[in-house]
């Protein structure tokens, strides 16, 4: 077998069934490669996802090493190395780096993804003025035990006794939920800590630690960019829907939707957060996504990301920006320079929002909207593939995709809604997840 080199290698597959990356690298006629547990590799085969080239079995995607290994058996020299998952960030990062393949060095020489507890503390030296809530480090291996955690260096920081309630409980390297619940007293956040440390990460690795913070109270923004030799480039603004959901005793939050608007319009609040958490994390190149809460105290870091969005917002922001995400970060790291337009002419739209049904009443809604609009193509509904049974899973397969089953699988379809105002697009969003009345 010939070796294939100058290949593109995805660690980690995209959950929300768009693989933009893999577009990127056929337009430049690379050999994709995409790297993920045996278990999700058929999961994903049975979702009927579209197929890389090679598909490479690792049973554990936190080792580099077993990467290596298999990339060596195919014969793969890659040219480009990047996530296709938040879970496998770090692992890509340190990948590249020891390969020394794009994205390294330009991402940073020195560049370490921080997880979430490492971004308040990096905000804390080199940008203090930004507002982060007040939150303490608890290690999974104290809980159970007298759970007061860490100090913390933001307000409110003599650990877990300092903060006020009600709180937030997360994993310090959790995605997409994973874990996170909102807590009103001791007690449930003793239930909380228990759980989240008891909750197996995705491809069944354990978390890192986790984070109790203040929960703050005010509209739910996330950023979607590109870093260029050091500078933040907001792609899209997106105002986000959250529901809360009773997980046994606790609560906990569900991005549901997301309304996007042209980054460009960001208020300059946002865009000097933005700008703080690129410089303060040290990412010099590369997409980035950033959670904030606003209220009117004025806009609060939560956490930020390294890679490209999940759950369909590279999409969103295609039709809001007329831009491709994906083609931003491939110029960026292999061409070296920032594109300024979309490679396939997108057409942009002041307004788009999304809605990840988890109800068959938000499909019927949106269903409904869908015909009424239908001379207007302005609301469209996709329907998710079947879900998987667990029959013909092994014990250890259905452990492994157990966190993908928990958070993923329940998404039954896809809400698009496109217009020129975005009330129009709010108010039908909200509609169609029944936040309104009689919706």
């Amino acid at each position: 077998m010939a070796a294939t080199r100058g290949a593109f290698v995805q660690i980690g597959a995209t959950r929300d069934g768009l693989d933009p990356y893999l577009s990127c690298a056929r337009r430049r006629g690379m050999t994709a490669v995409l790297v993920e547990t045996p278990a999700y590799l058929r999961w994903r085969r049975l979702l009927r996802r579209q197929p890389f080239d090679l598909e490479l079995p690792v049973p554990d995607l936190d080792d580099t090493g077993q990467i290596a290994d298999a990339l060596r058996a195919a014969e793969v020299e890659p040219a480009l190395v990047l996530a296709g998952f938040e879970r496998y960030v770090p692992t890509a990062f340190r990948f590249a780096a020891a390969a020394r393949v794009a994205p390294w060095p330009y991402v940073g020489r020195h560049f370490v993804p921080l997880d979430k507890v490492q971004q308040r503390a990096a905000l804390r030296r080199h940008a203090p003025t930004v507002l982060q809530p007040g939150y303490a480090q608890v290690p999974t291996g104290a809980v159970g035990t007298d759970e007061k955690g860490s100090n913390s260096p933001g307000p409110g920081g003599s650990g877990l006794t300092g903060l006020s309630f009600p709180q937030v409980v997360k994993p310090s390297d959790g995605a997409g939920g994973l874990g996170v619940s909102l807590v009103r007293n001791e007690a449930e956040r003793a239930i909380a800590l228990r759980d989240a440390a008891a909750t197996g990460n995705y491809g069944g690795g354990a978390f890192s630690g986790l984070i109790v913070e203040e929960h703050i109270s005010g509209m739910e923004y996330s950023l979607q960019g590109l870093a260029w030799n050091g500078r933040a480039r907001i792609l899209t603004c997106c105002e986000k829907l959250v529901h809360l959901e009773r997980s046994g005793a606790l609560r906990g939050f569900r991005e549901a939707g997301h309304l996007a608007a042209p980054g460009p319009a960001a208020p300059p609040a946002l865009k000097a957060l933005a700008q703080a958490g690129v410089t303060a994390t040290g990412y010099e190149e590369g997409p980035f996504h950033i959670d904030v809460i606003e209220n009117d105290q004025g806009p609060f870091f939560i956490e930020m990301g390294f890679r490209l969005s999940g759950f369909g917002l590279v999409a969103l922001v295609t039709r809001v920006s007329g831009l491709s995400w994906a083609e931003h970060a491939f110029t960026a790291h292999l061409e070296r320079k920032a594109p300024v337009a979309s490679p396939t002419g997108g057409r942009r739209r002041p307004a788009a929002g999304q809605l990840l049904a988890t109800d068959p009443g938000q499909l019927a809604r949106a269903g409904r909207l869908a015909a009424e609009q239908a001379h207007q193509a302005r609301v469209r509904v996709e329907a998710s593939p079947p879900v998987p049974g667990p029959d013909g899973f092994t014990e250890r397969e259905l452990a492994c995709l157990a966190s993908d089953r928990q958070r993923h699988a329940t998404i039954l379809g896809r809400v698009t809604i496109e217009h020129d105002d975005p009330a129009w697009v709010r108010d039908r969003l909200l509609y169609c997840a029944g936040n309104v009345p009689g919706g």
